[in-house]
């Protein structure tokens, strides 16, 4: 288990080294608290080794970091696909605009006529 990043777990905004301190004196203890500096109680070696295994489901769970090209690719494709979007109900309005004109000028020859002008 790592202690510190389970604490960081617990608690996020705490500040290593002025927060708490994680020490190993190399003398085949292992590390531990040496120094606990939060306004919360001081975690359990049960209640770490908790918090270390539900710190270790949640990163396995956590969805995959896109890198910064990735991003910028996954934005780009994002914006293609609203671009062509766009581009077909533009032509669709368009279509819709000629059609008008086209009846518009039918109707202004129908009126000719029937008003006695040429066609």
């Amino acid at each position: 288990m790592n202690i510190a990043q389970t604490i960081m777990y617990l608690n996020p905004t705490a500040n290593p080294m002025t927060d708490f301190v994680v020490q190993d004196d190399s003398d085949g203890e292992g590390p531990y608290i040496a120094a606990w500096n939060l306004p919360d109680p001081q975690p359990t070696e049960a209640e770490l080794q908790s918090a270390w295994e539900a710190y270790q489901e949640a990163e396995a769970n956590k969805p995959p970091q896109l890198t910064e090209i990735e991003q910028v690719r996954e934005e780009l494709a994002q914006t293609q696909l609203a671009l062509t979007d766009n581009y077909e109900q533009l032509l669709a309005t368009q279509d819709e605009a000629t059609s008008a004109q086209l009846a518009l000028a039918e109707m202004y020859e129908l009126v000719l006529v029937l008003a006695g002008g040429e066609k």
